[in-house]
């Protein structure tokens, strides 16, 4: 098996769309939060890396990152457009040893953004 990292160009973040919840636990009754990043199928520059999934990244300008952190929007509808596979910012790769050690043994290699 082989693991990979991924990187922003500096000066830049990685933003992941993501769900949560705040829920009541049945046996404590004390208020919970669970959480969730949203996957969508695998990205054909990332096969080779993640051939199952990949996560949904936000692009961070159009607005879209306050609009998706904006609890009034309720119309999913302004988001579809992010279900699908999209590299929005250049991505730097390097394969690790293992999640546990987390030591860079490859290349690291530039993916370059989709266009807009």
């Amino acid at each position: 098996m082989h693991y990979y990292d991924f990187e922003a160009m500096k000066g830049e973040a990685i933003a992941f769309a993501g769900l949560y919840r705040e829920w009541l636990h049945p046996i404590t009754g004390e208020p919970t939060l669970s959480c969730s990043i949203i996957t969508l199928p695998p990205h054909p520059k990332l096969s080779l890396i993640h051939s199952k999934a990949m996560p949904l990244m936000l692009p961070q300008g159009r607005g879209v990152l306050d609009m998706w952190l904006d609890n009034s929007v309720t119309n999913t509808d302004l988001l579809n457009d992010l279900l699908q596979p999209h590299l929005p910012q250049d991505l730097i790769a390097y394969q690790i040893n293992k999640p546990s050690e987390y030591r860079q043994v490859g290349d690291k290699k530039l993916i370059k953004k989709d266009p807009t």
